[in-house]
């Protein structure tokens, strides 16, 4: 999926955060943002969901597919 004008011209350059806040289908949304740079984006395939796991107390994120994202979801509740 690509969306219309992102990302913006001139392409800012790969290491600018962008901040992303979500909205749910029934208007209810969460004051936690989503952080990303371009740089992050260049290696993930359609369908995949780039996360942030804490391993040794450090931040080290990885792709993983929607149906794992979703089950992740799922066991952490």
């Amino acid at each position: 999926m690509r969306l219309e004008g992102f990302p913006p011209d001139p392409t800012p350059g790969r290491h600018v955060a962008f901040r992303l806040f979500g909205v749910a289908s029934d208007n209810s949304f969460t004051s936690h943002s989503v952080t990303f740079r371009l740089a992050e984006l260049e290696d993930m395939q359609p369908g995949s969901v780039l996360i942030t796991d804490i391993v040794d107390n450090g931040e080290v994120q990885r792709s993983v597919s929607v149906d794992e994202f979703a089950s992740l979801g799922q066991n952490a509740c």
